[in-house]
């Protein structure tokens, strides 16, 4: 008899899970039986493109869809001292953390979300983007990445067990004209990944990359311009994916069965790329 639930016992932290795929990645988890941190920036980060009203609502959701355990958390996932705060908190409630996803981050310029479309910086390409919208695409993919997972290796390490999860983008694996700088921010990201998971090998956790192509979420219909042809769900592969296509593959990456994938970007875009990495 297969077990619908088998991260029981385990303890799961999501950046970045207040609303659009990392919301869907909690649910994924916590319906796998872990507990789960349900992690914003602020206590109202819900409210951003409407998809609840505070971290404490959408914990409660994802519990109750579950039938599991969930904790709101919420920090500035930049500044190394509130990514500590944060991980203690987890540690305080549940006593460790054994899977870390990484999933904060977006093309969001200095702004913040309430800015032009969803916070996208103007004149996003490699020559044009302002300084302050620059380092604020690099450090929300790529510096909340590498503080995450600098506060929670060492205890993986320890127990000589753990899995580390990024999120990507197909974004990150070619060039282009714009879109420029959220395209390096996830490249980085991807050989982040790689580097770390050449690290812990020996120490027997797991880091993975999950690089999604265009997925349906609030923010992604109101930031760009879609192809109504692609909107279909069913029929064909050359169509936008769904939020539970991405979050089904970060739940893979947690599982027994995945135990010797590592260092590995998984790219979820339905074959829209088949070239190399």
């Amino acid at each position: 008899m297969t077990n619908t639930t088998p991260l029981v016992g385990q303890v799961a932290w999501i950046t970045g899970s207040s609303r659009g795929l990392g919301r869907v990645m909690a649910e994924e988890l916590c319906e796998l039986g872990a507990k789960v941190a349900v992690h914003g920036t602020r206590p109202d980060s819900p409210k951003t493109f409407g998809e609840g009203e505070s971290m404490e609502q959408v914990a409660r959701d994802i519990a109750a869809a579950g039938n599991g355990e969930t904790m709101p958390v919420w920090g500035d996932m930049t500044e190394e001292d509130e990514v500590r705060r944060v991980a203690e908190e987890v540690r305080a409630n549940w006593g460790q953390i054994d899977i870390l996803v990484c999933c904060a981050g977006g093309d969001i310029g200095a702004a913040g979300t309430a800015v032009g479309k969803g916070g996208r910086p103007e004149d996003d390409d490699c020559l044009n983007i302002a300084l302050d919208d620059l380092k604020s695409v690099m450090d929300r993919n790529l510096l909340t990445a590498m503080l995450c997972s600098r506060e929670i290796a060492p205890e993986m390490i320890e127990r000589k067990s753990g899995r580390i999860i990024t999120i990507g983008s197909i974004a990150g694996c070619y060039g282009r004209e714009t879109g420029s700088i959220y395209a390096v921010a996830k490249a980085a990201v991807h050989e982040w990944t790689r580097c770390l998971a050449a690290q812990l090998r020996p120490a027997n956790v797991q880091v993975n990359c999950v690089a999604p192509g265009g997925t349906v979420t609030e923010r992604f219909l109101r930031i760009h311009e879609t192809d109504q042809s692609k909107m279909v769900e069913e029929g064909t592969l050359d169509r936008y994916a769904r939020p539970r296509e991405i979050s089904g593959v970060v739940g893979f990456l947690c599982l027994p069965q995945s135990r010797f994938i590592n260092g590995q970007v998984i790219r979820v875009d339905g074959g829209g790329q088949t070239f190399p990495c």
